[in-house]
C-alpha cells in the first residue's frame, strides 16, 4: 500500500479474527517502532509484546473490563522509561528550558515540586510511546491488519501485571489484528475547519 492510502484505510478496530500475526510482519512492526523519532533522540520508550492468553485478559482487566482487548492476537504495551526526571535538571537544562517556554515557569516549578516522583514523570513522559506506537499502528495497516489505542488503563495495575521495574510504566495498550468487522465510515472535518495560514485571522471560522 502507498503511504497515502494506509492513512486513508487506518481505522480502529475492537474485534479481531482467530488469525494469529506472522512473525515478519510482527518484525516489521517493531522495526517501525525502533525507527521512530523522539525529543533529543531520548529513545526513553520500551514495547511489550504480549501474546500470552491470561496476560492479555488481566491486561484486558486493567482496561476497565474491556474484555475484547483479551481476544486480540497480540496486544503491544507501549511503556516509557521513567528514570530521567525533570525536576532533577538545572535549570539551565535544554529539557527544562524547552518546557518552561511551554508551560511557563511558576506551573513548571509547581509540577516539579509534586512529591509523588512516579506521578511526576509519567504526566511529563505520557506522550513517549504514542508516535513509536502510531508507526507500530500503521505498519499493521500497511499488512492487512488493524488496532485500537487504549488510554483508558489502570497503569500501576499494568505494570504490576507486566512485572515492570519501578522506572518503567505502561501508559497506553494497542491491540493489534486482523479486523473481524467491516471499517466504519470516519467523520472527519473539512481543511478549512482545522487549518490556518500565518495567524489566525486567516482561519475560515473563529
Amino acid at each position: 500500500m502507498e503511504l497515502k492510502q494506509v492513512i486513508e484505510t487506518r481505522r480502529s478496530a475492537r474485534k479481531f479474527q482467530d488469525k494469529p500475526v506472522p512473525k515478519e510482519v510482527l518484525a516489521e512492526m517493531l522495526e517501525a517502532a525502533r525507527l521512530s523519532p523522539s525529543g533529543g533522540n531520548s529513545q526513553s520508550y520500551w514495547f511489550g509484546v504480549i501474546q500470552d492468553p491470561e496476560t492479555k485478559v488481566k491486561l484486558a482487566q486493567a482496561a476497565g473490563e474491556q474484555t475484547w482487548i483479551g481476544t486480540a492476537p497480540l496486544v503491544f504495551a507501549c511503556c516509557a522509561d521513567l528514570s530521567w526526571d525533570l525536576a532533577e535538571q538545572p535549570e539551565d537544562d535544554f529539557a527544562w528550558q524547552v518546557n518552561q517556554l511551554r508551560f511557563n515557569q511558576d506551573f513548571l516549578k509547581y509540577l516539579c515540586t509534586y512529591p509523588d516522583r512516579k506521578a511526576r514523570t509519567t504526566l511529563f513522559q505520557n506522550a513517549t510511546p504514542l508516535i513509536p506506537a502510531e508507526h507500530i499502528f500503521l505498519t499493521a495497516v500497511a499488512n492487512g491488519l488493524s488496532a485500537c489505542f487504549i488510554g483508558y488503563l489502570d497503569v500501576e495495575a499494568a505494570n504490576r501485571i507486566l512485572g515492570l521495574p519501578d522506572t518503567i510504566s505502561c501508559l497506553f495498550l494497542l491491540p493489534v489484528g486482523y479486523a473481524d468487522e467491516p471499517p466504519k465510515a470516519k467523520q472527519t472535518k473539512a481543511l478549512e475547519e482545522i487549518v490556518f495560514y500565518d495567524c489566525w485571522r486567516s482561519a475560515a471560522k473563529v
